[in-house]
């Protein structure tokens, strides 16, 4: 009776072994030099960031998934998208001496640094994807500074539900989200 022990990949250096009642004989080892030994397995254990897998030395392996970055860059946008049109509504629906009433001049820069990180991540390069992801963060502390700002200015009027403090209180909320969105893929791209 025998049985044979060998590991599931083909790639990898294994030796099949082929053992009997008291003997133990090797029957193949697969022909394995360093370079291909290396390619296979770091083309096995570190794919790229479109599931291919390179065949160079010199390959860089991506620690977030492209369905992710791809998740993150969509939220920055819409991040970009609700505090624009937050702004603009609110502006012309809100009187000029209003306090928290907001300011689009101050809100330009958080929406022009989330569309940008939108662009640079779904840029799917290797070098301007942590870019990206660091330009959104940025944005999203500044969005945050502005919406606590705000927050803390809008005077709170028990008569009017859910009150003024809504819009501020819940892109502060977004913000944060978006923060730590943006945050968590730039530490697993690095």
């Amino acid at each position: 009776m025998s049985s044979t022990i060998y590991t599931p990949s083909s790639t990898t250096p294994a030796r099949m072994m082929m053992t009997t009642k008291s003997k133990t004989m090797k029957t193949r080892e697969p022909n394995t030099s360093s370079s291909s030994l290396t390619s296979s397995l770091t083309s096995s254990f570190f794919p790229t960031r479109g599931g291919r897998a390179s065949s160079s030395s010199s390959m860089r392996t991506k620690a977030i998934d492209p369905q992710v970055a791809l998740a993150v860059a969509q939220q920055n946008l819409s991040l970009a998208l609700v505090l624009g049109a937050e702004g603009v509504l609110n502006s012309q629906r809100m009187p000029s001496d209003f306090i928290g009433r907001p300011d689009l001049p101050k809100l330009a820069p958080g929406i022009a640094g989330c569309a940008t990180a939108f662009a640079l991540i779904n840029s799917d390069n290797d070098v301007v994807t942590p870019i990206g992801l660091a330009v959104g963060a940025l944005a999203c502390l500044y969005v945050i500074k502005i919406e606590f700002d705000r927050l803390n200015e809008t005077k709170d009027d028990p008569l009017d539900w859910p009150g003024p403090k809504v819009f501020p209180g819940g892109l502060l909320v977004f913000g944060l989200l978006q923060f730590l969105t943006n945050a968590q893929g730039f530490v697993r791209e690095m």
